[in-house]
């Protein structure tokens, strides 16, 4: 196809099929005949240019400018616009590079989307990979494989992503997500499903979520019941109905409103309150604890630490110095200065200097070193006390 049709600079034309390619000077507006306008070529222009009605070429070409369509446009190779490309209608193509802003009022299919500046799409989106150096907004629903975006995303549809990096704040209504890393904020106002996600700064998730696998450097907060399998957060955690999961590590405080249960590890490094139970595998805690009921295997209090409820665990260990409620165990240990108030255990270790205020009572073995304090008479038993 050698031949090549041109549109003047400023000259509005009616067109329908066109077998060349075609350049449009700046400023031209290309009026539909019967609605649609077909080019069985390349559409190339170095400035910028107006499509009244429904377009479709084999690829376009816009230096220096951009391109405007009152209908769905239609492209069977690529499209490459320097400027905005703003669609009022659906986009149909393989590959699509935007410089400044793609607006589309209509679905967007495609391939490979790359916008240098801000991507908004009112309708729904299907594509392969999705890369926007500034903000992207999808009104409708989406399904992407991978997404890249530099500073802002909000979802307010129904997502199916494999893959969505952000570099500032991602916001979505609801979906599944594969892998997903944030470098600010994630919120989801909807119920999601995750597989892994990495945050740098918090995650906030307004209803029900299930996360397999989730690292938070800043905070976390949930206001319906939420699943995890693994949860590593830097600072806070804030869980305002039940949860459920395995393992779950928090530098700072954890809050619940309700029980939570852990399978795996449950460590928190600062203080944990909680408006319910705990029932875990193996529960570490640097500072204190509140709760109504504490039940495990294992079960450890750091130096100075707190305990305001009773313990049930195979094995507890009772640091230095710190305070706790009534112990109830297999195996319990209660280190130099720390207090508790009864301890029933089949075997129980005393350190020098600890004071027990109420009952002790064990099944097989009790050592109590010199210096320790004991309010009441030790009594060995049958059986220790169900709670």
């Amino acid at each position: 196809m050698d031949d090549k049709e041109f549109i003047p600079p400023g000259k509005r034309i009616e067109l329908d099929h066109i077998d060349n390619n075609v350049e449009v000077g700046d400023g031209a507006t290309l009026v539909a005949k019967d609605e649609e306008i077909y080019i069985a070529g390349t559409i190339t222009s170095k400035g910028s240019f107006s499509v009244v009605g429904n377009l479709t070429a084999i690829s376009i070409r816009c230096k220096r400018g951009s391109l405007t369509v009152e209908g769905d446009l239609s492209v069977k190779k690529h499209i490459r616009i320097d400027k905005r490309l703003s669609v009022e209608g659906a986009l149909l193509s393989p590959e699509i590079a935007v410089g400044g802003v793609l607006e589309v009022e209509g679905d967007l299919q495609s391939d490979e989307i790359k916008v240098g500046g801000t991507l908004k799409v009112e309708g729904n989106v299907a594509a392969e990979t999705v890369q926007v150096g500034g903000t992207m907004k999808i009104e409708g629903d989406c399904n992407i494989g991978a997404i890249s975006v530099g500073g802002t995303v909000k979802l307010e549809g129904q997502a199916d992503i494999e893959n969505l990096r952000v570099g500032g704040t991602a916001k979505v209504e609801s979906g599944k997500f594969l892998e997903v890393k944030v470098g600010g904020t994630f919120q989801a106002e909807g119920e999601v499903d995750i597989d892994t996600i990495d945050v740098g700064g918090t995650i906030k998730l307004e209803e029900s979520a299930k996360i397999a696998n989730a690292n938070v450097g800043g905070s976390f907060k949930a206001e319906e019941e939420f699943e995890f399998g693994s949860l590593t957060v830097g600072g806070t955690i804030k869980i305002e109905a039940k949860a459920t999961g395995k393992n779950l590590s928090v530098g700072g405080t954890l809050i619940i409103d309700d029980d939570i249960t852990t399978e795996g590890r449950l460590t928190v490094g600062g203080s944990c309150i909680i408006d319910g139970n705990l029932y875990g595998n193996e529960i570490t805690i640097g500072n204190e604890i509140r709760a109504s009921r504490i039940q495990g295997n294992y079960f450890k209090i750091g130096r100075r630490g707190l305990a305001t409820c009773p313990v049930i665990a195979d094995k507890i260990i009772i640091s230095e110095k710190a305070t706790v409620d009534d112990l109830i165990g297999k195996d319990i240990t209660i280190e130099e200065k720390a207090r508790a108030k009864n301890v029933y255990g089949e075997v129980i270790y005393i350190e020098t200097d600890a004071r027990i205020s109420g009952e002790i009572h064990y099944v097989e073995e009790l050592d109590v070193e010199t210096g320790a304090n004991l309010s009441k008479e030790p009594k060995k038993v049958k059986k220790l006390p169900s709670f």
